[in-house]
């Protein structure tokens, strides 16, 4: 029975690792499972958290403070006695217990601007976690279409190996009915050899494409993993709209613009703060406590005991010589209780303090001097976040349309060169071209394919990033 659930436990996680191997991942798949997973994203994401609890911390610090206190001392030797409070050589115990409490009732409104600058700052690292979202997303997409391009690339190029070897056995055969020369076999089979190199070198681009893939998807292998080849039809030239317009929309929903505006409103909020130093604070605080001692004695509650005994005094009876005599007794004070003492010797006190800047070494100038120069650099910050976003839209249309153009061009050359190489095909077939007019005519085929392939997809991806600027998803699907 054991034996069976084993086998079949190894049946399904075989199953299941022939289905996960199987399965081929759409671009939308490997951008949703980038964004889930990506450990970068994961850290922004934790700055992100930090800023929120900065902004917390703040947001409480209006509140009044408290804080509690406790001590316990044992002393022996010279000390000073809690009961008459004179120095005394006994061994005392003691225990004070505190509560403490302050408020900033003014403090130039720094706490104010500093809830607002923690508000901005962790807006901005939102805007931030969203950056970094659309940059693995854009590097993901980039990396997708480079393995569908590798992978048409070795298509053509196995295709081309085909060719070549239905034309070496036709020459072979030619060769061994004394048609031919052995010359153009070998001429032939060399042009084979060239075209399996070119091959082996597609495979080793389209596997490290893969591997760039796999890598920016954190997974722990490229076995198994494939994408899905969707259908690109690079049609008509798209009508793109005018980069303006796309700058317009893009530079107000893009997050690193968003990010680098907030990052401006807090340098003016830590400029603000820093000229809060210049005004005087009102602090509200005030005390709460008591103490006991462990011989602290109460002098209300005396226990006496007559000795029996007499003792003279310097007084005499009025008119005689006789001294007065007086009973001695015995005096003891009972320890007063712990609650008691708490009572008795409870201290209150409530204070109000104003602090006015006459002169700090001059460190509140220097800090406004220093939040100015970084207004001054977030501000920087913004207009070169601006320009690169419009350098990048700018780039990519041009890249577009000059991509577009290249792969009309390229599509023309590749069917010119299609017919020539037909036509060099018969001639070579008869007889009438040799091997090295008919290697050129292939080899320039094989590299019109190829340079129609990279503007085809050049172009894809361009329109895919355009696409994103103008606040759509990145996808491939038409």
């Amino acid at each position: 029975m054991i034996r069976k659930l084993v086998i079949s436990g190894i049946l399904l996680v075989t199953l299941f690792f022939q289905t996960n191997a199987q399965k081929k991942w759409t671009l939308e798949e490997c951008i949703n499972y980038a964004l889930e997973n990506n450990i970068q994203i994961k850290q922004s994401k934790l700055s992100s958290e930090s800023d929120k609890i900065t902004l917390l911390q703040n947001k409480l610090g209006v509140l009044p403070n408290l804080n509690g206190g406790a001590s316990y001392s044992s002393n022996w030797g010279r000390n000073i006695d809690p009961t008459s409070n004179t120095y005394s050589n006994d061994q005392t115990q003691s225990v004070s217990l505190s509560l403490n409490s302050s408020i900033d009732l003014f403090s130039g409104f720094q706490k104010i601007n500093s809830i607002k600058q923690s508000e901005y700052n962790y807006q901005a690292s939102k805007y931030d976690v969203e950056k970094m979202k659309n940059d693995i997303a854009l590097r993901i997409a980039q990396a997708y279409m480079l393995i569908l391009f590798n992978k048409e690339q070795l298509d053509v190029s196995t295709n081309q190996v085909e060719i070549t070897k239905m034309q070496v056995n036709r020459i072979k055969i030619l060769v061994e009915a004394g048609a031919q020369a052995k010359g153009v076999l070998y001429d032939i089979q060399a042009q084979e050899a060239l075209e399996e190199s070119n091959v082996v070198s597609a495979q080793n681009q389209l596997d490290l494409s893969y591997l760039d893939l796999v890598q920016l998807l954190d997974l722990k292998s490229k076995d198994g993993f494939d994408i899905v080849k969707p259908d690109i039809n690079t049609g008509n030239e798209v009508a793109l709209i005018p980069t303006s317009q796309i700058f317009a929309y893009s530079s107000k929903v893009m997050p690193e613009i968003k990010s680098a505006e907030l990052r401006l409103n807090s340098a003016f909020s830590g400029l603000s703060i820093a000229r809060g130093g210049r005004y005087p604070s009102l602090t509200l605080s005030g005390y709460y406590g008591s103490n006991y001692a462990d011989n602290f004695l109460d002098y209300s509650h005396a226990t006496v005991t007559p000795t029996g005994t007499t003792s003279l005094t310097p007084y005499v009876v009025q008119g005689t010589m006789t001294p007065v005599l007086q009973n001695l007794y015995n005096i003891e004070y009972q320890k007063m209780s712990f609650k008691d003492q708490l009572n008795n010797n409870l201290s209150k006190s409530l204070r109000l303090t104003m602090t006015i800047p006459i002169f700090n070494n001059y460190q509140v100038n220097s800090a406004i001097a220093k939040a100015k120069l970084n207004t001054l650099n977030a501000d920087y910050n913004l207009q070169l976040q601006k320009n690169q976003l419009y350098k990048n839209i700018e780039q990519a249309a041009t890249d577009a349309n000059g991509a577009f153009k290249s792969f009309n061009a390229s599509q023309k050359a590749v069917d010119s060169y299609k017919e020539a190489f037909t036509y060099i095909q018969e001639k070579f077939n008869v007889g009438m071209v040799n091997t090295i007019d008919y290697n050129d005519a292939k080899n320039k085929l094989i590299k019109a394919e190829s340079d129609m392939l990279k503007a085809k997809y050049n172009y894809e991806f361009k329109k895919v990033i355009l696409n994103f600027y103008q606040g759509n998803p990145l996808t491939l699907n038409k």
